[in-house]
């Protein structure tokens, strides 16, 4: 009896140790088959837009019914691994800071324009500052910005608000978002040759542009501004490192399971001018509290998050700014009015060289999370360094050129 029941035992450890074994093997393999389906939503080559398309959206442009007149607004529709996606261009029509029309046409014709700016919105945001528009055509430059899929404009009944499985997804609109705000500058300005062009993103718009911008090198883009970029989850060393990679690979199997929404609404209450704040937005389309979110949108954003800390080669000069302090607590206190909310500006610091060969890191006191929503004051140094980085950057170019 003995030895029959340590061959019973001896058996048992044999069975587990054959099923360990088929099941890493089963993962490995499921995995590799995942990752190559990923890598496949992008070429790195940049997505041709047909002629026919970018004019077709460009026609098709109307008034912005959320910011009103001089803003518009252009629907964009990319496919993406057979799925359909609409995104929207929104545009501030160059020399439209002017004070009156004469002095808008005396504006665009003395002082054409300098560059193009593209925004891109952070997660559970769109795009609603008049303000950086202004500013930047004030500045020289002609403004737009792209309101993501499933965001915002963009949004539809049925979509999943602000949701992701792959970085990649964006790639075609934002391709899509660059040919478009070409041709649209081209019609307005009158420039035979096409003008340098700066990406601004904030937040996971931040981490996305990188990834943008380090897929596409022959792109060449002038500058990229990344305000509070999203590069790594707001969390301590113990979850950063081993929780959301364990979830990460779960979201393999599991991409559309809900974990609810996350998160404290006091970033919101801090900007919104019903709160605390100075802003008025649609509070549909930025609510306070987060969408749902799916483990798929973590492995999502995770995964890109990796690659940039394994390494970016973005050649273009970079601007990585970010405030000076973090508060996440649940409870709300003054502290939210002057701090981050969201992120913590030291992972910021952290992974920031990892973006490219040219970085600049810029800590602005005071700054909230989007620092371009802080109080006029920080703001404005906000904007400053931002414009001040640009125009430099741009002369850099110039000189190389000669």
């Amino acid at each position: 009896m003995h030895l029959q029941g340590v061959l019973v035992k001896k058996f048992r450890l044999v069975a587990l140790g054959l099923i360990f074994v088929v099941a890493v093997l089963f993962h490995i393999g499921f995995a590799n088959g995942v990752l190559k389906e990923e890598r496949t939503l992008d070429s790195g080559v940049k997505v041709s837009v047909s002629a026919h398309d970018v004019w077709q959206a460009y026609a098709g442009g109307i008034d912005d019914v959320a910011l009103g007149a001089p803003f518009r607004q252009y629907a964009m529709h990319t496919n993406v691994g057979g799925k359909e996606f609409r995104s929207t261009l929104v545009e501030f029509p160059f020399g439209s800071s002017a004070v009156d029309s004469v002095e808008a046409d005396s504006a665009a014709g003395a002082k054409p324009a300098r560059g193009i700016i593209l925004y891109v919105h952070g997660y559970n945001d769109y795009f609603f500052q008049k303000e950086m528009a202004q500013k930047a055509d004030s500045a020289g430059y002609a403004f737009f910005a792209i309101d993501l899929h499933y965001c915002g404009r963009s949004f539809a009944p049925g979509d999943r608000r602000g949701d992701l499985r792959n970085m990649r997804e964006f790639f075609p609109e934002l391709d899509f978002a660059v040919e478009l705000a070409r041709v649209i500058t081209k019609e307005r300005t009158g420039h035979a040759h096409s003008l340098p062009l700066v990406l601004i993103g904030h937040s996971q718009g931040g981490l996305l542009v990188s990834f943008y911008a380090e897929s596409r090198p022959a792109e060449k883009f002038a500058a990229l501004v990344l305000n509070s970029p999203f590069f790594d989850f707001n969390f301590n060393w113990l979850v950063r490192n081993v929780a959301i990679p364990v979830i990460s690979e779960l979201a393999m199997y599991l991409p559309d399971f809900s974990i609810g929404s996350s998160g404290n609404p006091n970033y919101a209450y801090a900007i919104n001018r019903e709160r605390y704040g100075e802003w008025q937005y649609n509070t549909e389309w930025k609510r306070e509290e987060r969408p749902e979110q799916f483990l798929g949108w973590i492995r999502g954003v995770h995964r890109a998050q990796l690659e940039l800390h394994r390494g970016f080669h973005i050649n273009s000069p970079v601007l990585v700014m970010h405030g000076d302090c973090s508060e996440n607590d649940d409870e709300w206190s003054d502290d939210q009015m002057h701090c981050d909310g969201v992120l913590d500006g030291e992972h910021i610091e952290m992974w920031a060289p990892k973006v490219g060969t040219k970085v600049t890191t810029e800590t602005v006191a005071g700054g909230l999370h989007d620092l371009y929503l802080s109080r006029k004051d920080v703001r404005d140094e906000a904007y400053a360094k931002t414009f001040s980085f640009i125009d430099e950057s741009l002369r850099e170019l110039e000189r190389a050129d000669d």
